[in-house]
Parts: C-alpha cells; structure tokens; sequence
C-alpha cells in the first residue's frame, strides 16, 4: 500500500538493466482476465519478424503508440515506505491490433524436406529426391517460428496437407498427394461400406483401419505416413478399428493436385472435371465441384472457334503466390483482371484479415475496391488514389 499522504520518489543508487514496455489488453482478452480465466500469451516469429501477440486461438499486431505523459514504473512499495525507486520511464504503449495468422511461412520452411511421392516414407531416409542434410521440423518448432495461434495453425496444417510422421513435420505437395488420394478413395470404395449420401450426393465411407492400413502398404506406403494419412482424411476410431473417411476433403485435394498439374496451361473446363471425376470413381463424382477450389483457380472465355462450343478454361492460380501485404495484393490481382465480380475475388483475399471477421473483410475491401454496379450486376474496380 502507498502512504496516503505523500511519497518521494527517487531513480535507484545503483543502475541497472531493467526495461519495460506496456501492453493494452484488448477487451476480450481483458475481460477474461478479470474473470479469472488463464489466458496464456506469445510473442511468435524470428527476430527479424515484425511482434504479434497470440492467444490459443486469435492472432494480434503489435504496435507502438506514443503516449503524452511519461508513465513511471516502480518497485513494489515496502509497507510504510515513503520513498520508492523508479523501476523505468514509459513513453509508448503497445496496441493489439487483430490480424490473420501469418501461416504462409509453413510452405517456405517445409517445402525443402516435403514428401517427394509414392516409395517415399516420409522418415527422411528414402526421398527419392530429397537433398541430404535438409532441416526438417518438429511441431514445437513451427510454433515457434509461424506467426499464428495455435488454432489457426492447426487449421492451416491440416489446409497444406501436413502431418507428423516420425516426430517431424511433412508437407504432402498437392501433385505428389493427388495419386495416393485416388488410391484412398479406391481403398474406400473397394473395401468400405458406403452409408446414405448427404445433401450434395456423397455418400459416407467406413472402412476397417487395418484393411485400409494393409493396402496402403501394397502401394508402398510406409506405415506411419499411412496413419497419418488416414487421420487427415478422416477420423480413425482405434477401439472400433474403424476409419471414417472425409470424402469431400480428400476429392477437393486430389482435384486441387490436378489443377497444380496443369502449371501454366490452361484447360477447358469440361475437360478438366471429366478427368478429376474419372480419379474419384463413380461413387464420389458429386463431391467434385469447382468451387471446392476457390482461390486456386481463374475461369476465362476460350478463344472462338467454328469447330467447338463456347467454353470455360481453367488455369491454376493459386491464393498461396499472392503478395502477403494487402495493398500489394490488390495490385497484383487488378493487374490480372481489370476488374472482377465479387464472389470471384473473395477468395484470393484470405489472410488479410481475421478468419470469419466480414467487418474487417470489408472495411479492407473499401480502402482498395471501387464497386461499379451495372445491368449484369456488381463489379469490383480498383480505387484510384493520391
């Protein structure tokens, strides 16, 4: 307690070290504080990253805002002391400011040791074309390392296809992933019962995990990584020996590696979904959808011809090569298309603000966006500025 009357405060006799900053708790994550919850907080990234602050599940920007009055720091006053030492002198204040994980790092420091195909066990010791001596990563270390929550990285882990095999972390690249996926759902058709379609037409699969697990092993597929396949794609019960299998998930990714199979090709878009539905198998043709892929993919007009019908062509271009600043994403989308209609667009814009927060999706879609609307709808044109 401090005296009630007067204090002297004094710098110490002998200087030290000490240094502090202040952090304004957002309201959330105050009020849960006050109510006496234990609300674990990381600062994440290398030293040369920009701060974020992360909770369990939401992602924070760090930002220094200068304050008027010089805030004083000061040891804990003994009983009766009339005189404390000053600790440090403030002059700024870190904000919280809400943000997307920053995940795209996880494709930067996995793709040098990710798996390299089927005869690949993913340990380490039989890439075919993995480079020795190539750093490989624990789940503790991309924590560390991936600016995110640790909700939103455990989302972005399972949206790149990685899995732990051996105590270390494998990304599964989509062309690599898309023929053991067509063995996976043949492995599902084959020796699963298939139970009552949802709403889209597709039908559920449950397979015996052992059943499952040994024929994977006739293709090659070293054990672990078969598990860890398994559990991606579905849900493995090990007391009922039961794999269920998440089947829009696993046609989504093996159509996504034959998008990343054209390169810059582009493909007429009938073609493109007869092939994708020939590697699912008839029973799992109504999960292939094209919007399943958005934001990996652009639609344009075919060329005219005499010999064929007006058509669709599809080209692979992925949300993933995109620019990370938001102003720097904008230009490059405008520079692929002059303008774009909205639903088109949305998609390449993920990460650039907090998942599910449209407030903030379109506070940042004003400040880049002019929206033009016309007869045949609303098109998106970019902002003139300066």
């Amino acid at each position: 307690m401090l005296p009630k009357d007067y204090i002297t405060v004094r710098f110490p006799q002998t200087q030290d070290d000490e240094s502090y900053q202040l952090l304004e708790l957002p309201p959330e994550i105050l009020a849960q504080v006050e109510g006496g919850a234990v609300v674990p907080l990381t600062i994440k990234g290398r030293p040369a990253d920009d701060s974020v602050l992360c909770t369990t599940e939401r992602t924070y920007t760090l930002r220094a805002v200068s304050i008027s009055n010089s805030l004083v720091v000061l040891r804990d006053a003994p009983e009766r002391a009339r005189t404390l030492a000053i600790r440090d002198i403030c002059h700024e204040v870190l904000e919280c400011v809400p943000t997307a994980g920053r995940v795209e790092r996880l494709g930067t420091v996995l793709r040098e040791s990710a798996w390299t195909g089927l005869g690949d066990d993913g340990t380490g010791s039989s890439g075919r074309k993995r480079k020795r001596g190539v750093k490989r990563y624990t789940r503790a270390q991309l924590e560390s390392i991936v600016q995110a929550s640790d909700g939103e990285l455990a989302v972005a882990l399972k949206e790149h296809n990685v899995l732990e095999v051996d105590g270390h972390m494998l990304l599964l690249p989509p062309v690599h992933l898309a023929p053991l996926l067509g063995i996976l759902l043949g492995i599902a058709t084959a020796h699963g019962v298939l139970g009552a379609p949802d709403a889209d037409g597709v039908p559920t699969a449950r397979v015996r995990a052992e059943a499952a697990l040994d024929a994977l092993a006739e293709h090659d597929v070293g054990a672990g990584l078969a598990r860890g396949v398994l559990g991606l794609f579905g849900v493995v019960d090990d007391d009922e020996d039961e794999w269920t299998a998440d089947v829009p998930a696993a046609v989504r990714e093996l159509g996504r590696g034959l998008l990343v199979g054209l390169g810059d090709a582009k493909r007429p878009e009938d073609e493109f979904l007869a092939e994708w539905r020939a590697q699912v198998g008839e029973a799992f043709e109504p999960a292939v959808r094209l919007d399943a892929l958005a934001g990996d993919y652009l639609l344009s007009d075919a060329p005219p011809s005499a010999f064929a019908a007006p058509g669709k062509l599809v080209s692979f271009f992925p949300r993933a090569a995109l620019p990370p600043d938001a102003a720097t994403r904008f230009a490059d989308l405008f520079l692929t298309r002059t303008a774009w209609r909205p639903d088109d667009m949305i998609p390449f814009l993920r990460g650039l603000f907090p998942a599910g927060d449209t407030k903030a999706r379109d506070k940042l879609v004003a400040k880049f966006v002019r929206a033009v609307k016309g007869r045949d709808g609303t098109w998106w044109h970019p902002r003139r500025t300066g």
